[in-house]
């Protein structure tokens, strides 16, 4: 199972999802983070002001989170970029 999340609460769902595909509650997950099941019910609900602001900054830099099992294969290529005026590299279209 792999997910691509764009947004605060893509995120907080795929948290959810991962949870539930490991047969975990909230509070077993809770306890093995050592964190109180009303946080990650937080984490889960996209009330985490942390987690919103860190999908903001990465989807304003023109990122995407890719979630993936631990142990998976993952290939990434990068975009094909051309240099524009000002030496800065700009995706292709």
């Amino acid at each position: 199972m792999w997910m691509r999340p764009r947004g605060q609460r893509a995120l907080a769902d795929a948290l959810a999802g991962a949870r539930k595909h490991a047969g975990l509650t909230q509070s077993e997950l809770a306890s093995r983070l050592r964190i109180d099941r009303t946080t990650l019910l937080d984490m889960e609900a996209g009330r985490n002001k942390a987690l919103s602001r860190w999908s903001e900054a990465m989807a304003g830099l023109g990122y995407d989170v890719v979630v993936v099992p631990r142990g998976a294969a993952v290939t990434v290529r990068e975009p094909e970029v051309a240099p524009v005026e000002g030496g800065h590299d700009a995706p292709q279209a």
